[in-house]
């Protein structure tokens, strides 16, 4: 992708409360060139609006609910009408830790991003999901991105269970 023309085509939605958080990320948004977004500040609001328009993304701050982005994207990848269930969907969280990270994931979210967040990290990550989405798992109890990264499949071809032994030289100073 080259330049940052397709980051202005995009429509973003951006779900959360007035806070300061959510005032940040949308100035990011313009900075990054994004022209069309819409913002919503409860659950409700967001998934009326998700089955009303079409969005390429979604940006939800994790305080929305009290409870971290859990019932929004439980909502936002199940409600029957819905225009696009499988869009990317950001968690904006405040400095997340790894089972964090993996809690979100496990819900549904594509990605997370951090707090202090800057507009070239908004931009990777939301280029990525648009230019490469992940595939989509649809289970009894999960609807979502495959949690597996593609970039890593494709880092680790080989069988890594597979034990090669190989043979180490290490050198010992002697005290003489």
């Amino acid at each position: 992708m080259a330049g940052g023309a397709e980051v202005r085509d995009l429509r973003i939605l951006l779900v959360g409360g007035k806070g300061h958080p959510v005032q940040v990320l949308r100035q990011l948004l313009g900075i990054a060139g994004v022209r069309d977004f819409r913002h919503a500040e409860e659950r409700e609001a967001a998934i009326d609006l998700l089955c009303a328009e079409p969005f390429d993304a979604v940006f939800c701050d994790d305080s929305i609910d009290g409870d971290g982005g859990r019932a929004f994207v439980h909502a936002a990848r199940r409600t029957q009408g819905l225009i696009a269930p499988m869009m990317p969907i950001f968690l904006v969280a405040a400095r997340p830790r790894r089972r964090d990270i993996e809690a979100a994931r496990d819900r549904g979210f594509t990605d997370v991003i951090g707090r202090p967040v800057s507009a070239s990290t908004v931009v990777r990550k939301l280029r990525e999901a648009v230019a490469h989405p992940r595939s989509f798992i649809a289970a009894a109890d999960f609807f979502g991105p495959d949690r597996r990264s593609p970039a890593r499949a494709r880092a680790i071809p080989h069988d890594r269970r597979r034990h090669q032994p190989q043979r180490i030289a290490v050198a010992i100073e002697t005290g003489d």
